[in-house]
């Protein structure tokens, strides 16, 4: 979500999978602007159950992933689920990273 006043912000995901390297995805193809006050849903997989706005194109079982944003001003959160075994059963926390520091323990 973009709490900027009134700057529009273009907001990206990159995805990374558990042996390392760099990204699986390429996170300015599927990057999304986004106006203020304005939320956007970005996933690995389409999920009709969901309001997707963009598919990130990469899929795997445990990795991580990174937010990338123009501004400073966005709010985040991660909701993560499998589309082999439903119901969804959790969340995951967020963990935000300064460049190489960790800000906040979630």
């Amino acid at each position: 979500t973009s709490m900027e006043p009134s700057a529009t912000m273009q907001v990206g995901v990159e995805l990374f999978a558990a042996p390392g390297g760099g990204p699986d995805n390429n996170a300015v193809t599927s990057s999304l602007s986004v106006g203020p006050g304005q939320t956007v849903t970005f996933a690995t997989t389409n999920a009709t159950a969901f309001g997707i706005n963009s598919i990130l194109g990469a899929s795997f079982g445990k990795g991580s992933a990174r937010i990338l944003a123009t501004s400073k001003k966005l709010a985040s959160s991660v909701f993560v689920t499998s589309t082999g075994s439903p119901p969804v059963t959790g969340m995951v926390q967020l963990t935000i990273i300064a460049k190489t520091t960790q800000k906040a323990q979630n």
